[in-house]
């Protein structure tokens, strides 16, 4: 009858829209994981810059001891 079949529609609505927040859901998910690896690779560059600084001062703090 017409209410089992507004029933029937709504069911399939509230699939539907289940679905695309599934999907939303997960382009955030794969957009964040881009994100993550972006930034690590950043954290990564930064951390041997900060590296290489801290050789530099080093060799200047001793050449500077040593005059």
């Amino acid at each position: 009858d017409e209410r089992e079949l507004k029933r029937q529609k709504r069911k399939q609505s509230n699939r539907e829209s289940a679905r695309r927040s599934r999907l939303h859901k997960q382009a955030e998910c794969d957009e964040l994981a881009q994100r993550e690896d972006v930034l690590n690779g950043e954290n990564a560059s930064l951390r041997a810059e900060i590296n290489k600084l801290k050789s530099q001062y080093e060799e200047l703090l001793a050449e500077n001891s040593s005059l």
